[in-house]
């Protein structure tokens, strides 16, 4: 297990080490999946800074991170090793259960794979929700994805629902 970082909730002036995480993480599932393929270019890089503008303004999304430095030494350094990101979505009313947990994002660089940085962040990640009231968390693992499945069940996740979908 790597201890030698922490995890820690993001800031808003390092969205470019973030985002240039984010689209790492997305290209290995687009190795997965070509459905989970990037658009290149300057156009979607800023969108992608955009979205995660939105999400750190959002009270109900946080955007974690794994940072290799001691809180001294990581003020707007370094490479960030790992990212999660969570947030709470709340249904219709029709339904007992009214909110819920998402965790929508988890990765880590290749090379610092295996070291428990990915449960730390989801283990920050459910403190969040608690702290926050929720009860329930869900994730959606690509069937294909058998590293992240293998992830997701070791952490205790089952099976709620198929998601299936028809290429046209």
């Amino acid at each position: 297990m790597s201890d030698r970082g922490r995890v820690r909730v993001a800031r808003m002036q390092e969205i470019d080490r973030v985002a240039a995480l984010w689209a790492l993480i997305t290209e290995h599932h687009a190795n997965l999946d070509p459905l989970f393929r990037m658009r290149g270019g300057p156009v979607a890089e800023g969108e992608l800074r955009e979205l995660l503008r939105t999400l750190h303004r959002d009270p109900d999304a946080e955007i974690l991170v794994y940072d290799p430095l001691p809180a001294s030494e990581s003020e707007g350094a370094g490479t960030l090793e790992g990212l999660c990101i969570v947030r709470i979505d709340r249904a219709p009313p029709i339904l007992e259960e009214t909110e819920r947990a998402e965790i929508t994002d988890v990765g880590v660089r290749p090379a610092m794979r295996r070291q428990g940085i990915a449960r730390r962040l989801v283990d920050e990640a459910m403190a969040w929700v608690r702290d926050h009231g929720v009860g329930r968390v869900e994730i959606q693992v690509a069937s294909g994805n058998r590293e992240g499945q293998a992830f997701w069940r070791a952490m205790g996740y089952t099976d709620l629902m198929d998601v299936l979908h028809k290429r046209l």
